[in-house]
């Protein structure tokens, strides 16, 4: 491609591997992300430019997009702090989305963009019939959902067509402090993605011109197709934390997790390379490691 891929949020956890990833393939990077972002590990190094604005800056956004090769949209405010203010993750989220496809209409006509949505814009699917397929009707139950289904119907104005990612919970594997409350019931199907999985499959996006124009569901496969109590149950033995000190939420108000069709994405982006068993492995290696410290 010609020109740099251009990753806003590119400071981010998922952005920063992102960034790693095209570099080891010979991509220039273009990183936009707020001024007061930790941009260390990426600031200096080979085939990264650091581009600092807010994505609420038309001005800057298109200063960031002009002659990139392709553009990954990242950038979002997320939950819980996403439903503390409905303005200003409409403004962060569906405005600062807006400002991406103008930019990019205006000053990199070529590029393909790849848009970061979530599978959370479902809604409650408990009713529904597994697995969730992309034509399933949007229901958003939050602020940040609601934003999201905004969002994408911006993308579709792009002056190329744009690949939709939405994209299941992410697992990070390190050990995380468990929510006071599970967003989902204890019966409640549950399919989360492995962190570096969701990696592959933007970096795939960014390659695979079959993929382009298509929205798809990002998630971790057979392996990951849980319930909320089996996966909260495998995490609290690892730490040798009782289940019954888990708290779900009420099955009247189920949460918006399923387990989704990703059959398309997998054969398009090849991306599934961590089973929810490699998973656990290596959490609880990373409990040994602690435990022996």
């Amino acid at each position: 491609m010609n020109g740099p891929v251009v990753v806003t949020g590119g400071a981010g956890s998922v952005g920063r591997l992102l960034v790693q990833r095209c570099l080891a393939h010979g991509h220039r990077v273009r990183v936009f992300d707020l001024p007061g972002c930790d941009f260390s590990g990426l600031e200096g190094q080979a085939g990264v430019e650091i581009c600092r604005g807010d994505i609420t800056d038309a001005a800057a956004v298109r200063q960031a997009v002009r002659g990139a090769g392709a553009v990954v949209h990242l950038a979002a405010l997320l939950p819980p702090a996403s439903e503390r203010d409905r303005a200003r993750t409409f403004a962060i989220n569906v405005q600062g989305t807006a400002h991406v496809v103008e930019a990019m209409a205006a000053a990199a006509r070529d590029a393909v963009l790849v848009f970061s949505s979530s599978v959370s814009t479902y809604g409650d699917t408990t009713a529904a019939t597994p697995p969730i397929r992309v034509t399933h009707p949007q229901a958003a139950l939050d602020v940040y959902a609601e934003s999201k289904i905004a969002a994408e119907r911006l993308v579709r104005q792009a002056p190329r067509p744009a690949l939709i990612l939405r994209i299941a919970g992410i697992a990070v594997p390190a050990l995380q402090e468990p929510p006071e409350e599970w967003p989902f019931t204890a019966e409640q199907r549950l399919e989360m993605v492995h962190r570096d999985d969701v990696v592959t499959a933007l970096y795939h996006a960014l390659v695979t011109p079959q993929a382009w124009g298509l929205t798809l569901n990002i998630a971790g496969g057979p392996s990951w197709q849980l319930t909320g109590r089996q996966y909260v149950a495998d995490l609290y033995a690892l730490l040798g934390v009782p289940l019954e000190l888990a708290r779900f939420r009420d099955p009247s108000r189920p949460g918006w997790v399923d387990w989704y069709d990703t059959e398309a994405s997998q054969r398009l982006l090849r991306y599934q390379d961590h089973p929810y068993p490699a998973y656990l492995e290596a959490l609880r290696a990373e409990v040994a490691r602690l435990l022996a410290e």
